[in-house]
């Protein structure tokens, strides 16, 4: 078997084994700009709304009540957007201390505009 891993090799880290898994399925996560889904969720509307909950659910913070058949209504920044909100833990070098205080940006411009 092609994929199989005998015993006798080495051990591989969680890291390097998802960098080969991407390379193999040609998947490159795009880090996240958060100064534009930050300036996005401040224009507020629907798509502000959708990807601030998006972010906040990815986060851990709340449940996301969104349809995900919503997506075709984003356009082209705010889909990119949420798909770098899907990776913030899959990108090399992610900080889960910034990725507080964008949850606690978002959080704050969130339920006030509500």
């Amino acid at each position: 078997m092609r994929n199989a891993v005998s015993l006798s090799q080495k051990h591989i880290t969680v890291d390097d084994a998802v960098k080969q898994r991407d390379e193999m399925m040609g998947i490159t996560p795009m880090p996240l700009d958060d100064e534009r889904l930050l300036k996005r969720i401040k224009q507020g509307g629907w798509s502000g709304e959708y990807l601030a909950e998006a972010f906040l659910s990815a986060y851990g913070m709340r449940p996301f009540n969104q349809s995900l058949h919503k997506l075709i209504n984003l356009d082209a920044e705010g889909f990119r957007l949420f798909h770098q909100i899907c990776h913030i833990r899959h990108v090399p070098g992610w900080n889960d201390e910034e990725l507080y205080e964008v949850a606690l940006k978002i959080a704050k411009i969130y339920t006030h505009g509500q």
